[in-house]
């Protein structure tokens, strides 16, 4: 007869005890969602960064603010998005059973690389995206560099071809 041992685990134990607290309270009281545990009050909208038409283009994610809400500075090599997202709501509601929307003010702080016209910053949204483009002085874009196929039988010192 062949037995199996199983070792015990207690990381998880521990998960399991925290996947039991986390669903006790839904179980017991019938609701839909657990509670948080904390309350979400700072939100950072995500922000993409790519290289675009000779630009640098910051893309960041602002859903439901108000673009006359919104404040970019840019001090030496930093850009400063502020803003505030504020929740309005459209139907009155006599009690919440659970909210997963973040509200409030928020500020991103990013570092730019150096070669940028600083004072050819242009903004626009639309839909809830904000893009921020920077154009990049003459010559510093990264350039391609192509690789250089060596035939077999050729010798290869210190980085030239023979």
């Amino acid at each position: 007869m062949l037995v199996r041992w199983n070792r015990w685990d207690p990381i998880e134990e521990f998960n399991k005890i925290q996947r039991e607290i986390g669903t006790f309270f839904p179980r017991t009281f019938g609701m839909f969602e657990p509670v948080p545990t904390a309350k979400m009050n700072t939100w950072y909208p995500p922000v993409e960064a790519f290289y675009y038409r000779n630009a640098l283009v910051l893309r960041a994610f602002l859903p439901g603010v108000d673009p006359k809400r919104v404040d970019i500075s840019v001090t030496g090599n930093l850009l400063t998005i502020k803003g505030e997202r504020k929740l309005e709501p459209e139907i009155p509601r006599d009690d919440y059973l659970f909210s997963e929307i973040v509200h409030g003010m928020f500020e991103r702080t990013l570092t730019l690389p150096e070669g940028l016209k600083y004072e050819k910053v242009h903004a626009k949204y639309f839909n809830g995206v904000l893009d921020i483009t920077i154009p990049f002085l003459e010559g510093v874009l990264p350039k391609k560099v192509a690789v250089e196929v060596v035939a077999p039988g050729e010798k290869v010192l210190a980085g030239t071809i023979r």
